[in-house]
């Protein structure tokens, strides 16, 4: 919505289809998950290279698209930064609970659902017989339909990481939740660490970060899409931008994962 300010037209629709390759929070406890278990001692440093990486894909991606398909078009933005003084206690106190209340609100309604939906499609085969296998429920069939798309980064056949994925289209947060789930109800080891899970033991630190960096470069959710089709005002422009931003993001996966295994195999 902040793009309205931008007069030229195809600049707008630029800034809009771009935009949501900025890190939000959401994005962020799937970043955290992974670098925090792969990378435990450059935790803090791996989470910023995923911020520096996107920052640098947004300008690189404007500039080749700029050059590409809008060359006529250009305008001069000038923006007055107000001055910078220190925050207040009690505006600090009042935006950290609007937030906390903001993801109460947002774990209480979608992802306990999305969790629920996900709990009953495990839990259940085609034949609606209750207590099968993970590997013979439903979602696992769903799932599998959709795995080739995921293998090329992850370098396995995971039928789980790929439903956990899509689930990141109804809230980023929910792609961790999906995977809690999954590990919970799969044969676990060490008192049911997600990683060490039979569902997910396969994860490298080269796929790990592929996977981070599809999540995070990969169509947001269904609510930011939503306001990418208000703000396009049109259904073709926004799948165009959907199909974008997801081809983009499988190849930087699969171009992250094949350069960090080869550098795993060197050293």
């Amino acid at each position: 919505m902040s793009t309205r300010i931008i007069k030229d037209s195809k600049e707008r629709e630029l800034s809009i289809m771009l935009t949501p390759f900025i890190p939000c929070s959401a994005k962020l406890p799937i970043i955290a998950m992974f670098t925090g278990y792969f990378f435990a001692n450059k935790s803090g440093l791996v989470s910023a290279s995923l911020y520096f990486f996107a920052i640098a894909i947004i300008l690189i991606s404007a500039i080749i698209i700029k050059k590409l398909f809008m060359k006529d078009s250009g305008t001069a933005f000038i923006s007055e930064l107000p001055e910078y003084k220190l925050p207040s206690v009690k505006y600090v106190a009042r935006d950290v609970f609007d937030k906390v209340k903001e993801f109460i609100k947002r774990a209480g309604t979608i992802i306990l659902i999305c969790s629920i939906v996900i709990w009953f499609l495990l839990s259940f085969n085609w034949k609606f017989e209750y207590g099968v296998s993970v590997e013979n429920s439903i979602l696992a069939s769903i799932g599998n339909a959709f795995a080739w798309f995921f293998y090329p980064m992850l370098g396995h056949w995971s039928w789980e990481a790929t439903v956990s994925a899509v689930q990141g289209l109804v809230a980023k947060e929910q792609v961790v939740s999906s995977m809690n789930i999954i590990a919970g109800l799969a044969e676990s080891t060490e008192g049911g660490a997600l990683f060490a899970s039979k569902a997910f033991s396969f994860f490298t630190p080269a796929s790990a970060y592929a996977y981070c960096v599809f999540n995070l470069f990969s169509a947001p959710c269904f609510g930011a899409i939503g306001a990418m089709r208000r703000e396009l005002g049109s259904t073709k422009k926004m799948l165009q931008a959907v199909l974008f931003q997801t081809g983009l993001a499988w190849l930087l996966g699969c171009v992250v994962y094949g350069i960090g295994t080869l550098i795993s195999l060197i050293f």
